[in-house]
Parts: structure tokens; C-alpha cells; sequence
């Protein structure tokens, strides 16, 4: 599988410091690709700000209407901000506002939110159809100490969108980093495998502190090829450079495609959903 790099790079401080687009798939190049799918990949800073955060969700949107893609996919707790302390009546109409935004573009959104529901807060991504419809969403199962104050989630982790089956997972879900959580670690990547997931969606907010860099990445690299399927994966920015790569990993140990660890970076990428039989 080929994955290509679309779209604009920014730096916190700078703004568009540069651009990289590919040409456009003509029809029959598309045909050759036959599943392949684009999803823009928004890894931006997560802030307690939800307009600040809204406005890049804007920003994402327009870049995927101007690739072409499928989708548009956030990092962990992006909508709400990475606290407890979000009010749901903002976050639910900023929701309302991604949700638009699907519709106008005919693009599936990966919306990555804390949520609160019968007073509780859940680490979630909701999903929502090019139609602007929520059609499901995942909560985070494995907690980290720091999360006292989220619910662990009990929600499907495979769902149906865009005629793919995609497995979601959020940040330590996959990799149960030690002194952060307690294990075992139950492998849910390979059960959503197992459940016929073609693809893999990981939304991260792991954090700078690089000495987990290689727990992090060679736990992706590891699940993806157990999985057998792709493992797209996007990290909230925080400077100087985030600890998990964000980007496409193939199921040959390998990154397909790295966004830039030390910036902000909206891009488009391709992966090519796993065969299931």
C-alpha cells in the first residue's frame, strides 16, 4: 500500500510555513487503488478553549473538502479540552457545529470529545456519518491513574462507516503504558481484529516526554501487525515534539506515513482497509 501526503503544516507560532500537495486520483487511478481511502488527520494542540479547539476543526474540514477525503479524525479529548471540567451544553453545541460540517462537506468525522452523560464524563469519539448523523460512539476502557474523574467506557469498539469496518480505540487503550495504569493488557486491538475490524483508529494525547517514544511506537507497530490491519493514529500537538507518532502503520512493522512529530499538522494520508474474509 502507497499512502500519500496532503496538505499544510503549521507551527504554533508561525502559521502556514509551508505546503506539500500531491496531484489529484484521477478516476482511473482510483480504480487501481480500489479500497483506498483518504482521512485528514488534524494533530493540533488540545486546549480548554472549545472555540480555539472549533476553529481547527474548521481548519481540518476545509483541508479534507480540498483532498477529496472520506474522513477527518481528531486526537483524544480535542472538542472538550484533556479536563473534567468542560461544559457539556458548550461541547454538545460545538458537536452540533462538527456535525454540520459533515454534512455540508459529505465527509465522516472522528470526533474525539470528553462527554458527560447521567453525571458522568466519558473520554470518547463519536462517530458521524457524511449525512451529519451520530451514528455510535467509543469510550475509553483502560483508564490511566490521572483519569480518576472519567468513567470507563462499555461501548462497542467496531463500528460500520463508510461501508468500512473500523475498530476505535483511545490513547493508552493500546499500549497500557506501565506506571500509568494497571494491566494486564487485554490486547483489544487484536480482539477488534478478531471482530473484523478492517482498520484501526487510535486518537492519542500522550504527552512530549520522549523517554515513552519507543513504548509507544513499538507498541503500534506490534499491534498493527497483529492486527493485520492498518493503524491510523493522530496525537494532540505539545511541544517540543509529541511521543507517538501520528500518521498510517502498515502491518509490516512500519510507519506507511509520519507526520511531523515537533508541529502543529493538518494533512491528508491514505490507508487501504485490510481484507477480511
Amino acid at each position: 500500500m502507497k499512502s500519500t501526503r496532503r496538505g499544510f503544516i503549521l507551527t504554533a507560532s508561525q502559521g502556514v510555513v509551508g505546503a506539500a500537495f500531491a496531484p489529484a486520483l484521477n478516476a482511473a487511478s482510483a480504480r487501481a487503488m480500489g479500497d483506498a481511502q483518504r482521512v485528514t488527520l488534524a494533530q493540533v494542540p488540545v486546549t480548554e478553549d472549545v472555540a480555539k479547539n472549533l476553529a481547527y476543526a474548521r481548519a481540518a474540514f476545509a483541508q479534507a473538502e480540498r483532498d477529496n477525503a472520506q474522513w477527518v479524525f481528531f486526537p483524544e479529548m480535542f472538542l472538550s479540552g484533556y479536563y473534567g471540567g468542560f461544559r457539556q451544553e458548550e461541547v454538545a453545541r460545538a458537536f452540533e457545529e462538527i456535525c454540520g460540517l459533515c454534512r455540508r462537506s459529505r465527509i465522516s468525522g472522528l470526533i474525539s470529545t470528553g462527554w458527560k452523560e447521567e453525571g458522568k464524563i466519558y473520554d470518547q469519539i463519536r462517530l458521524v456519518d457524511s449525512q451529519g448523523e451520530c451514528v455510535g460512539a467509543y469510550a475509553k476502557r483502560l483508564l490511566c491513574y490521572t483519569e480518576s474523574y472519567l468513567t470507563p467506557g462499555e461501548t462497542p469498539m467496531v463500528h460500520v462507516l463508510n461501508g468500512v469496518k473500523l475498530g476505535t480505540l483511545i490513547c493508552n487503550d493500546l499500549w497500557v503504558t506501565p506506571g500509568f495504569s494497571d494491566g494486564p493488557n487485554p490486547h483489544l486491538s487484536l480482539q477488534i481484529a478478531r471482530a473484523g475490524a478492517q482498520v484501526i483508529f487510535q486518537a492519542i494525547n500522550s504527552g512530549h516526554e520522549q523517554e515513552y517514544r519507543a513504548y509507544h511506537e513499538s507498541n503500534q507497530l506490534l499491534r498493527a501487525a497483529e492486527a493485520k490491519c492498518p493503524l491510523v493514529a493522530v496525537n494532540a500537538f505539545e511541544p517540543p515534539e509529541v511521543n507517538a507518532t501520528s500518521g498510517v502503520v502498515g502491518t509490516e512493522f512500519q510507519h506507511l506515513v509520519a507526520l511531523p512529530r515537533d508541529r502543529v499538522s493538518i494533512q491528508t494520508v491514505e490507508f487501504t482497509p485490510a481484507q477480511r474474509s
